[in-house]
């Protein structure tokens, strides 16, 4: 029979562990292998689910789509700046410059972490006060990235990313008011490629969370996880197609 202290030192390596997961997940966000992400820590399930501000992938085939998709963008725009940049860069192979350009900063904070009394799934809630290098038709962009991320999370042969939400409350260009409207920068005919790509469309295309701006109305934080016993008996970070 289970002693009370196994049982609260497992319940503390489950939390550590999923502690462990998001930041193995945002550290490769920084170093631009998003292609690993999907394979490595979501759950098998069909119902995953990523959601940003504007809508959500729903299903396994959408959110590997998804990253499948950043993983297309990174390639383009290293390119681009292979061309733009030859005597940097001119003579190295696809893969010598992947991960040129873009570049995610997502260091998680204020971690609140629950993880149910049946051991079979977790929830969790944390602050990122981020910031974010892209290549845009506009050339390369910085913003300031400030919002949460927020999760589901379920035991398998280890624990899993199951439902996961990206939610800014600040996406502005470094160097403008992240209170105002945006003045985008011009164009830049040698980086139009970049204008016609498009991230597949979403499963659920819904305004999840706006950003923040002078005249938004109080919005409070995503809901923070509470303990509880079984999923059945919590709520869901995850969505799903009516």
């Amino acid at each position: 029979m289970q002693s009370n202290i196994e049982y609260l030192v497992e319940r503390w390596e489950d939390q550590r562990t999923v502690k462990n997961l998001m930041g193995k997940y945002v550290n490769c966000l920084l170093l631009n292998r998003q292609g690993e992400i999907f394979d490595a820590f979501f759950s098998s399930r069909e119902d995953v689910c990523l959601t940003f501000n504007d809508g959500s992938y729903i299903g396994a085939e959408a959110v590997k789509r998804y990253y499948d998709a950043v993983v297309e963008r990174n390639r383009l725009s290293a390119k681009l700046l292979q061309d733009r940049l030859p005597e940097k860069l001119g003579g190295r192979s696809e893969d010598e410059i992947y991960g040129i350009g873009p570049f995610q900063v997502k260091p998680l904070t204020a971690p609140v972490v629950e993880v149910a009394e049946d051991g079979q799934t977790a929830k969790g809630l944390w602050f990122c006060l981020g910031c974010s290098a892209e290549v845009t038709s506009r050339g390369p962009e910085a913003n300031w990235t400030w919002g949460y991320f927020a999760g589901d999370f379920v035991y398998e042969d280890d624990w899993k990313i199951w439902h996961l939400q990206y939610l800014n409350d600040v996406d502005s260009l470094c160097g403008q008011s992240w209170g105002r409207e945006i003045t985008p920068y011009p164009e830049l005919p040698e980086f139009a490629a970049l204008k016609d790509f498009a991230y597949p469309p979403y499963t659920l295309a819904e305004n999840v969370r706006a950003l923040y701006s002078v005249d938004r109305p109080l919005t409070a934080a995503p809901r923070i996880p509470e303990p509880y016993d079984t999923f059945a008996n919590t709520f869901s970070y995850g969505k799903a197609v009516d």
